[in-house]
């Protein structure tokens, strides 16, 4: 099988922190002359599509802004797609700037959690969109439960429940999402990151094409593997990430991967 384009994990797939993923630089340069279009997709919304771009480009991947597609940004565009913000009503952005920014950009109207009591409260809020933020706190935590308790439409960007960093693994934003559901009783409505089918709708929207020409390179069976072999794209584990070859034996169905690689450039082969 080859494929005619290449969806493409960042975390363990094409850098670790400041440090590029053995063979990513190479193998992606290889995918561009080979005119593949590329897109990475991201759980991690907790940077802008564009601060992404930048540090790919400083490890030597050639990346544009439009190519950086993240949970915040799938969010906006499924919620703009699938649901109706009421006349008069807004949506409470949780997390970092890159949630407000994706909201913006589909046009949608926002309100921060600083503004919503000058606004009339939390009756004005249909919608929360709740994302990773380094620097959320209490306060937007609260909000974002009223709004929930009140009935509003809840979207977490992910349900991740921890974030790699240089000193091991910090709480991500299923362990904020967790607190939002312990004090309401409720659970999100709808989950955009991967493994969930928001991701790969949004992203084939992007590439245009369908799902059977698109290779999934990621490093993680439970997210990367297991939600692009759902979505009927191609799969590829490398290596060079969270999951080895062990874990694809003990892993489920919809976690086996079409292809298994030390390295983006071994699965040069595939591609179109």
């Amino acid at each position: 099988m080859t494929y005619r384009a290449l969806l493409c994990d960042l975390d363990g797939v094409v850098y670790r922190g400041a440090t590029a993923c053995e063979g990513a630089v190479e193998g992606l340069a290889a995918a561009r002359r080979a005119g593949l279009p590329i897109l990475f997709l991201t759980n991690n919304a907790a940077r802008l599509p564009g601060e992404v771009a930048e540090h790919l480009t400083s490890l030597g991947v050639e990346a544009h802004s439009d190519e950086v597609l993240n949970s915040s940004q799938i969010a906006a565009s499924y919620l703009r797609q699938h649901h109706t913000v009421a006349e008069g009503t807004f949506v409470l952005p949780v997390g970092g700037p890159g949630v407000t920014a994706a909201l913006d950009e589909q046009g949608i109207p926002v309100v921060e959690p600083s503004e919503v009591l000058r606004h009339g409260g939390s009756s004005v809020i249909s919608a929360v969109v709740q994302g990773y933020g380094a620097a959320v706190g209490w306060s937007e935590l609260a909000e974002a439960a009223y709004a929930v308790a009140g009935g509003a439409y809840w979207v977490a960007t992910n349900t991740d429940a921890t974030l790699p960093t240089e000193r091991g693994q910090a709480p991500g934003n299923g362990s904020l999402v967790a607190a939002v559901a312990h004090a309401t009783g409720r659970q999100p409505d709808l989950v955009t990151g991967k493994p969930h089918a928001p991701a790969f709708e949004i992203a084939l929207q992007r590439l245009n094409l369908p799902a059977q020409d698109v290779l999934m390179i990621g490093d993680r069976l439970d997210t990367d593997i297991e939600g692009a072999n759902r979505a009927g794209l191609g799969t590829a584990l490398v290596l060079t990430g969270v999951h080895g070859r062990s874990d694809v034996e003990a892993g489920t169905p919809d976690q086996q991967p079409d292809l298994i690689a030390d390295t983006i450039p071994d699965l040069q082969t595939h591609w179109a």
